[in-house]
């Protein structure tokens, strides 16, 4: 039980790293949009990354779910803590200044304002929840740690 145990916790580690990874690099490609006019098939572009960073954001949400409901991280307690302090500290709020420079850019174009309204309605809101989750899920590794 404790192999398969251990096995779940590296595979949630690495999920969780390579899910963060890919946020940032996501996260810098939207800030490179940002400095520069864009025409409408790079808008789309730019929607096109908004939507992958939402579904990695949910991807990134249930890995958070999945760690909490663990009872031993098996050794693993110092770099899952250490990754989600990051993306709690710096991570949240990289996002979400990149996605406010988008809706920014997007409300200039008459054909991108809605998209602009859901960023700033929708998007904000699952950053909150998600900074919630990593504070939960940082909590519930260090309690254990003490047990």
């Amino acid at each position: 039980m404790d192999l398969v145990l251990s096995l779940d916790v590296i595979t949630l580690y690495r999920n969780l790293e390579s899910n963060i990874l890919r946020r940032d690099t996501i996260g810098k490609k939207l800030k490179r949009s940002c400095s520069k006019p864009l025409k409408n098939e790079e808008l789309l572009k730019v929607l096109e990354q908004v939507k992958l960073l939402r579904s990695s954001r949910k991807a990134l949400t249930k890995i958070l779910s999945k760690l909490r409901e663990h009872e031993n991280f098996e050794g693993f307690e110092e770099p899952l803590t250490t990754i989600i302090e990051y993306m709690y500290a710096v991570g949240v709020h990289v996002e979400r200044e990149v996605l406010l420079s988008v809706a920014e850019m997007l409300k200039r174009h008459q054909s991108t304002k809605d998209y602009a309204e859901e960023i700033l309605n929708v998007d904000m809101a699952e950053i909150d929840k998600l900074s919630e989750d990593l504070k939960a899920t940082y909590a519930t590794i260090r309690s254990r740690l003490r047990t």
